[in-house]
């Protein structure tokens, strides 16, 4: 059995880049509740802060969702929607906006401006800590099985904002779609004939990607930016300017590609609905096909039913589908480091080139 050209998808989650000292969401949320009870420009948006998150896990709740439903994305998308006011397409079938939302976040909800930004500011700092590239050598795993499939780039999606990935792999390995010489993203960059060593589709954005002020064009800086390009969660479903739509169109184009017969996911949660779409879809479509799930899981059945869950399976595939899922007990850092080789994805039949293979 060979791995050919296509035959992996990976897709990385906040999980992946935990090792490097970048927190996970939850993690995050805890790093807000600290400063809104220490620090005194924080302080005073403790209330406002109080009413979204109970209001958040209130509306959760009332669908049996439990324990597991706040965190720093879905909290930022919720601000997000607020801060339009009477430019939210649902504005006008709202009768008033809650008295205590108005109390808590002022007249013209500049509270929710303010707070927002205040997180954002922290984001860049918690995704860029001190001595990333040596915290995150780990990721040169990916280096390691590149060389092994030496006739083709490598594609990964990744839902983070962090450097970790080309920091550590290096930048001029790794084709994300912007000019060498004007830093200026163009999709056109993906189509070269002597293409990179990787393929790198960060989803949500990067903290050193900006919006230039006088072209309006998408740009790519050495370093992190004080206001990066950054989208939260389920808004890349209605996100339609590039880069975002296009990566997101290549997501899909690539699970569905004939030759993609794995789907590796580092440290993903399985917590966007519109990634889990596109992945039971892909799934479903094609018999061969797998889905790895790296995480630290000693029991794994019960991960693979709440993955099954997440993915909403329809009746009538979910024991065929489920049994197409396989998780591997262990850390992203471990795997990437000791584990992730040609040998290992052949020697675990997690790749079959044989039509007759019944996944």
């Amino acid at each position: 059995m060979e791995i050919r050209e296509n035959n992996i998808i990976f897709l990385l989650g906040a999980g992946c880049s935990k090792s490097a000292g970048i927190p996970i969401s939850t993690e995050m949320v805890q790093k807000v509740e600290e400063l809104l009870s220490t620090e005194s420009e924080w302080k005073k948006y403790a209330s406002l802060y109080n009413y979204l998150k109970s209001s958040i896990e209130y509306s959760e709740g009332i669908f049996g969702n439990f324990g597991n439903s706040f965190n720093i994305e879905r909290l930022l998308i919720i601000m997000n929607e607020i801060e339009k006011r009477d430019r939210n397409i649902i504005y006008p079938f709202i009768g008033s906006w809650n008295l205590r939302l108005s109390d808590v976040a002022g007249h013209n909800f500049e509270g929710i401006t303010e707070l927002k930004r205040l997180i954002k500011d922290k984001l860049l700092d918690w995704t860029n800590p001190k001595e990333l590239t040596k915290k995150a050598e780990y990721y040169k795993g990916f280096s390691k099985l590149r060389s092994e499939i030496a006739y083709s780039p490598i594609r990964v999606f990744s839902l983070n904002y962090d450097l970790c990935f080309e920091k550590a792999v290096g930048d001029d390995e790794v084709e994300q779609g912007f000019d060498p010489k004007t830093n200026e993203w163009l999709y056109s960059n993906f189509e070269q004939q002597q293409p990179k060593s990787f393929y790198l589709y960060k989803l949500h954005g990067s903290i050193n990607w900006y919006t230039d002020k006088h072209t309006g064009k998408l740009m790519l800086s050495n370093h992190p930016v004080t206001n990066p390009e950054l989208i939260f969660g389920i808004d890349t479903k209605l996100k339609s300017s590039d880069p975002y739509f296009f990566y997101t169109s290549e997501f899909r184009k690539w699970l569905l590609h004939k030759d993609c017969k794995l789907i590796v996911t580092i440290g993903y949660s399985f917590a966007d609905d519109y990634i889990n779409d596109l992945i039971s879809q892909s799934i479903i479509n094609d018999n061969q096909k797998q889905l790895l799930v790296v995480v630290p899981e000693k029991e794994p059945e019960k991960r693979k039913r709440t993955i099954s869950k997440q993915l909403r399976f329809d009746f009538e595939y979910n024991e065929h589908c489920k049994e197409k899922i396989k998780i591997h007990n262990n850390t992203a850092e471990e795997f990437l480091l000791n584990e992730m080789t040609v040998n290992f994805f052949e020697g675990n039949n997690y790749i079959s080139n044989d039509n007759n293979s019944p996944f």
